[in-house]
């Protein structure tokens, strides 16, 4: 029998290094969803036995067909429950698989950042959502490059109720904690890595922004802007004006609500759970950029998500 690939076990347990390529053909077998031929191996070191795909993103998934699917329903306004009927699965394997697609698009998000060019121009701001009710709200700072209008970190993070809904919130759930400074810095943080020394930041005329940006990145040049009236046709995110030095951002932002079921102004469907927020937003990030911008990095859109080997 022919020496084949390394051992996936001895590659977790010893390193890449000293692990052992030596592993022999051990049979096959037949897989379920569309009936391909499997090889399996057989270390000579640990004497444990593996498959050609174990180790990848979708080992052990009994329908590992739908992630690419999944990925565009998610980020073309259905709902999970409405994905799920789609694609003929239950709503918990939806579930599971946005958790599942969301670890892999941060991992691919972190690689693009890392290998692009610098950043020159960017703007930044918060969009608001709730999770749960309107009583428990939450902000969503993002940066985005202008120009490409490609998006560069995007954070979900409470806030206290406020306006006419402010008493009643805390009333009914008590004090929240705001987490705004945490997360606007961390995106600018993430922006302050790919971005020159000089990077420029415009922004509107938040009062907490100059101190927070003075902070997380001391060599930025920030300007400010006067912010304008929202209209009905972007959804409050595009305005009423000939020329908005914020397009970028407020072009993008109402893409993220157009395409995200959970943030559309007018919907029943409701976030539950914070993180899960967070995981839906890392995917749109990667399909924003990879799929809906022309990327320079990409010659023509991608159809499914590049498969990532997860070791065991």
């Amino acid at each position: 029998m022919r020496l084949r690939k390394e051992c996936p076990f001895c590659y977790k347990n010893k390193g890449k290094e000293s692990a052992d390529h030596s592993s022999i053909r051990r049979g096959s077998y037949r897989r379920k969803f569309d009936g391909r031929s499997i090889q399996r191996f057989q270390c000579k070191t640990c004497n444990k036995t593996f498959s050609s795909i174990t180790g990848t993103p979708a080992w052990r998934q009994q329908k590992p067909f739908i992630n690419n699917k999944l990925v565009f329903k998610l980020c073309s306004g259905l709902s999970q429950r409405r994905a799920a009927r789609e694609l003929s699965v239950d709503q918990k394997t939806v579930a599971r698989r946005l958790v599942f697609l969301s670890a892999i698009s941060r991992k691919l998000n972190a690689e693009h950042l890392a290998r692009r060019p610098p950043v020159y121009d960017v703007r930044f701001d918060d969009m608001e959502s709730s999770v749960h009710t309107k009583l428990k709200p939450v902000s969503i700072p993002m940066l985005v490059e202008q120009g490409s209008r490609e998006i560069l970190a995007i954070r979900v993070c409470s806030m206290p109720a406020k306006g006419l809904l402010a008493a009643k919130s805390l009333k009914k759930y008590g004090p929240r904690k705001d987490e705004r400074p945490t997360g606007r810095r961390e995106v600018l943080l993430e922006g302050a890595k790919i971005g020159i020394s000089g990077l420029s930041i415009k922004t509107d005329k938040c009062p907490q922004y100059p101190a927070l940006i003075r902070s997380a990145i001391p060599g930025a040049v920030h300007t400010t802007v006067k912010g304008r009236r929202g209209c009905v046709v972007g959804q409050g995110e595009l305005k009423k004006i000939g020329f908005d030095p914020l397009f970028s951002f407020n072009h993008t932002a109402a893409m993220t609500r157009a395409n995200i079921n959970r943030l559309f102004r007018k919907t029943w469907c409701t976030s539950k759970r914070q993180d899960r927020l967070q995981d839906h937003l890392d995917i749109y990030m990667w399909f924003h950029n990879n799929y809906l911008l022309k990327n320079p990095a990409c010659k023509k859109p991608p159809t499914k998500i590049p498969q990532l080997r997860l070791r065991p």
